[in-house]
């Protein structure tokens, strides 16, 4: 169906019965398996539940900007039951899709834009903020910049955690200026990536974990070995190093992000 931003499908897993892609133009934007929420199929996305997973245990309130198939809500809701949770995407006709298709238990799922709907958010009410928020391709710029870290950093309860998907390749410039940005406004960053799209060797997706409080990276070190989809884990004096003098993203400053090379996201 013709949604805002393209043309969406929602596609059976011919491998797994209760599993679903959602692609838009053809490319494959999330999935999710309706009878085991707990599974987390992209590589990234599982990087992002082992952030969820190492917060204080219990129920969260969550607040998730880019829906998609609310993949990580899900998975929020049925490892952390009790949980609030608010999904926010730009989208009208994919909310109206993923409602009727795919249901929303455990969390609400709203539309509108990320940084307008934040504004109006009571400060201070969150454990976590994800922001996983795409418009095509490209992270919207004004998602990027010092003002955005800023707004997102006071939404958070005392050791809240925001974190964020970004997208890059090559030198890394994109990412080594979201790392300046996120660390010129909380205390603690951490960048969780697989190594090939960390040695700049292919395109992929990358996350950050920013917090004022210390952040879990033992844990996240010892998740992050596990046998399939080794990542690595980025922190302290070694993203310092990483960052190499980028610069602080403003709403002045801000450049589009890097756009995939034909293919790479298409299965």
């Amino acid at each position: 169906m013709t949604v805002d931003l393209g043309e969406a499908e929602l596609l059976p897993d011919a491998d797994r019965d209760g599993g679903w892609w959602l692609t838009v133009d053809g490319v494959p934007q999330s999935y999710v398996l309706l009878d085991d929420p707990e599974h987390l199929e992209f590589e990234y996305v599982r990087l992002l539940g082992d952030v969820v997973d190492l917060l204080p245990g219990g129920p969260v309130t969550a607040l998730h900007l880019g829906g998609g198939s609310c993949t990580l809500p899900r998975y929020v809701a049925a490892t952390r039951p009790g949980s609030r949770q608010l999904v926010i995407e730009l989208d009208a006709a994919l909310v109206g899709l993923v409602r009727s298709q795919l249901g929303t238990e455990g969390f609400k799922l709203k539309v509108g834009e990320a940084r307008e709907v934040a504004r109006g958010l009571a400060a201070g009410g969150s454990d976590l903020v994800v922001a996983d928020v795409f418009c095509g391709a490209s992270l919207p710029m004004h998602l990027t910049t010092v003002e955005w870290a800023t707004l997102a950093h006071g939404l958070l309860a005392p050791g809240g955690v925001y974190a964020v998907n970004v997208a890059d390749g090559a030198a890394l410039s994109f990412v080594r200026g979201q790392v300046a940005t996120l660390l010129s406004v909380f205390a603690d960053v951490v960048l969780l990536g697989e190594p090939r799209v960390l040695r700049g060797r292919r395109f992929g997706n990358l996350i950050l974990a920013a917090s004022d409080a210390p952040l879990p990276v033992l844990g996240l070190r010892r998740r992050a070995a596990r046998a399939i989809g080794t990542a690595r884990v980025v922190h302290g004096a070694d993203l310092v190093t990483f960052t190499a003098g980028a610069r602080v993203v403003t709403d002045a400053t801000a450049a589009a992000s890097p756009v995939p090379p034909p293919g790479v996201f298409v299965r």
